[in-house]
Order: C-alpha cells, then sequence, then structure tokens
C-alpha cells in the first residue's frame, strides 16, 4: 500500500472517529480522574477524551502498569488474556463504547480499531525498550521524553505534560521501587531538567525531544 493510500485510510479513520462522537455522544460516559473502568468481554472502549492507565498484578503480587490509552486510541478485555486486567482514569476522560458486533459487521470501524491498536502495540514497544535501558536515572529520563512527545506542549517555562503520575505509577512502569523514582526525581528537580508547575511535569526546553 502506498503511503499517499495509508493517509487517506488514517484520516477516513480519523473522520469516522469523529463521527461516532457525534453520532453516539448520548453514549459517551465520564469516568472522574482515578474512577476505575468497567470492563465487559463483550465490548472495547473508545478514548475520545483523556488518558487511561491499564494495569495488573505481576506472579508475585506487584502492581505493573501495562500501558496508557489516550485519545483515539482503544481498550478493553478482549485484548488481554490477563487476569486481573483494570483500567482506571488518569485523567477526567469521555469513553465511548463499542460492541465486538458493530466492529466486525462496519469495514471502516474496524479500519479505525486496527489503527488503534498499532498506536498501542508502538507504545507497547517503547514501554519495554525504556524498561530495558540499565541505569535507572536514564530510564526514567527516557518515560519523560516519551510522556512529553506524546502528551506534551509547549509553554513558557517548557514542555508541559497533561498528565500526572505518581511515583509510585512510575515506579510500576518502569519496574523499581518509589524510592528510587523519588531519589532520582529529586535530583532531576535541583538539576533543572524537571520541575513541577501546580500537579504537571514540566521538562526543559533544553533537553533534546
Amino acid at each position: 500500500m502506498t503511503s499517499s493510500s495509508q493517509e487517506s485510510l488514517s484520516k477516513e479513520s480519523q473522520l469516522y472517529i469523529k463521527d461516532l462522537e457525534n453520532t453516539y455522544h448520548t453514549n459517551l460516559v465520564n469516568i472522574p480522574s482515578g474512577g476505575k473502568i468497567s470492563l465487559g468481554k463483550n465490548y472495547l472502549w473508545l478514548v475520545i477524551r483523556g488518558v487511561v492507565k491499564i494495569q495488573t498484578l505481576t506472579l508475585d503480587g506487584e502492581l505493573s502498569i501495562l500501558g496508557l490509552v489516550s485519545n483515539d486510541e482503544v481498550f478493553g478485555q478482549p485484548l488481554s488474556m490477563l487476569d486481573p486486567y483494570d483500567a482506571y482514569a488518569l485523567s477526567d476522560c469521555y469513553l465511548l463504547p463499542i460492541s465486538l458486533i458493530e466492529i466486525e459487521q462496519n469495514p471502516v470501524l474496524t479500519l479505525s480499531i486496527l489503527k488503534a491498536l498499532s498506536n498501542r502495540y508502538q507504545q507497547t514497544e517503547m514501554f519495554l525498550s525504556i524498561k530495558a535501558i540499565r541505569r535507572m536515572d536514564e530510564r526514567i529520563k527516557s518515560l519523560f521524553i516519551f510522556l512529553a512527545e506524546r502528551y506534551g506542549r509547549e509553554s513558557k517555562d517548557g514542555i508541559l505534560m497533561d498528565i500526572r503520575l505518581t511515583h509510585q505509577e512510575i515506579a510500576n512502569i518502569l519496574s523499581t521501587t518509589r524510592v528510587t523514582v523519588t531519589r532520582i526525581m529529586s535530583g532531576l528537580k535541583e538539576s533543572k531538567w524537571l520541575a513541577l508547575k501546580g500537579s504537571k511535569y514540566v521538562l526543559n526546553k533544553k533537553t533534546t525531544i
């Protein structure tokens, strides 16, 4: 498939998702920040606005964050074989439930879901590559650079990230301890590499992204 064809399909997919929001706006579900999202075997959730974290428990009972899901991306129980598989809103979220039957019967919707799943797969690869970094300070820096690229926007102070992760959540993503994260992030703040503005992180403008 040519790049022009891929761009056309991508635009068509995005327009269809927008049409879904307009058509089924009465079905939109608002989940406040911190709220747990109900999951079922026969439907997926499409994120219209907001950020959702997906998490599970390891064999030794430790909490592990599998990924973050944001605008125009999907998540749901049918996409995982893990148990438990839980989803929580990291911000105020608006979600649209889509049944598997509807996905199967609508080719354009199927294409939209495939595009969303491709984005999720790429993020999973990125998370795995970050977790493979040996030095923990570089691992944390790489995570914040990734978050800035994905959720950041320019501000007078630097790259402001529209997402807030606690030290424990960062530790769960990177397979380390909260104490280690707190110690390293204190150093990053002292060196002005990272700052906290209100409840959001800001990356120094001199940081390479």
